[in-house]
């Protein structure tokens, strides 16, 4: 039988529904059709169109079974007095309301000794090939008490996979300063419980691979072309490994029209403040002319880069796909 993912959950005593929640770092809402444990505010957030991402199913990730697609990360501060035991009945009790079966279930000992290790692993769930390793907000590596693990799995009306997991554990004597996250400082008092929801739907992935015709063919008609095979590590201007065949194409236009003078810009999302989105597009604009230079041998000075942040949207960034399209690297003819 196949069960249906619904967004129409009934109200439960501790879990409550969309609204403004002050706490929150910028830019984080709940998952859509999500509810969070009573006063609860997000300390990180995080998606990605596309990963592959390991479910633990045996308590200390010796077996594991991966998935794919796209994914969300949403990290909860629960305020002090709640055990990691009724944070985690009330998320189950959400869970099942909305459709979903447990498939896997495994809590304190069972997790392993070394809480401090089985919760880095479980930041690192998602391979960090794909930016989505340990998330960097932990200043400190031991005292997780407590912890409970579990997976669930439903299928949404239109046939799409969603695997879910739920890791809640008492904090113990965390200190977050978040590093990687510099608008969410945050020191955990002891015995305060954090409660992380992964959720991966599954997608068929898109072919974002573009020639050096296409993009030919793009500066002529249009005079610009958006690419999105050109990736880099979250919130940074490196420039990730996968990106080398669209950088190659890019080059290979470069080559087959020497006369030939782009523009490389970079574009954000609305995520972050103007300031720094400005510098962070600029910086990656940067990364993909010197990647052009040093790696292809192309002559920097038929390049110019620049960087836009967020001013130039070409998509809504109320969704994670709207986001998506407007963190890019664009070419246009100079």
């Amino acid at each position: 039988m196949r069960i249906l993912v619904t967004a129409v959950v009934a109200g439960w005593l501790s879990i409550c529904g969309p609204a403004a929640h002050a706490a929150d770092i910028p830019g984080s809402k709940d998952p859509p059709g999500y509810k969070r444990y009573e006063g609860s505010s997000i300390v990180h957030a995080l998606a990605k169109s596309y990963v592959e991402y390991k479910l633990d199913r045996d308590g200390g990730w010796d077996k594991t079974e991966s998935v794919e697609g796209a994914f969300t990360r949403t990290v909860y501060l629960v305020p002090p007095g709640p055990s990691p035991l009724e944070v985690f009945r009330n998320y189950e009790q959400m869970l099942s309301g909305l459709g979903y079966t447990q498939t896997f279930e495994v809590k304190g000992d069972g997790i392993t000794t070394m809480h401090d290790w089985w919760f880095d692993q479980f930041f690192q769930a998602a391979e960090p090939r794909n930016g989505l390793g340990y998330p960097g907000f932990a200043g400190c590596c031991h005292g997780a008490k407590d912890p409970l693990y579990a997976t669930y799995s439903g299928t949404t009306a239109t046939g799409q996979t969603v695997n879910v997991a739920l890791f809640v554990a008492d904090a113990d004597d965390y200190s977050w300063g978040a590093p990687d996250f510099p608008n969410a400082p945050l020191k955990v008092q002891q015995g305060q419980v954090v409660a992380a929801l992964d959720i991966v739907t599954s997608k068929a992935i898109e072919n974002k691979m573009v020639t050096a015709a296409d993009m030919a063919d793009a500066l002529a008609t249009r005079g610009f072309i958006a690419l999105y095979g050109v990736y880099f590590d979250i919130d940074k201007t490196t420039i990730k490994p996968e990106s080398t065949k669209t950088l190659g194409e890019v080059a290979s236009l470069l080559k087959i029209d020497r006369s030939l003078r782009l523009e490389i810009s970079g574009h954000t999302d609305n995520t972050g403040t103007a300031d720094h989105n400005q510098k962070l597009s600029e910086g990656r604009a940067q990364a993909v002319v010197d990647a052009l230079a040093k790696s292809f041998g192309i002559d920097p000075s038929r390049l110019q880069a620049k960087g836009y942040g967020a001013t130039k949207p070409v998509a809504s960034n109320d969704t994670e796909d709207g986001r998506a399209k407007n963190r890019r690297v664009e070419l246009r003819k100079l």
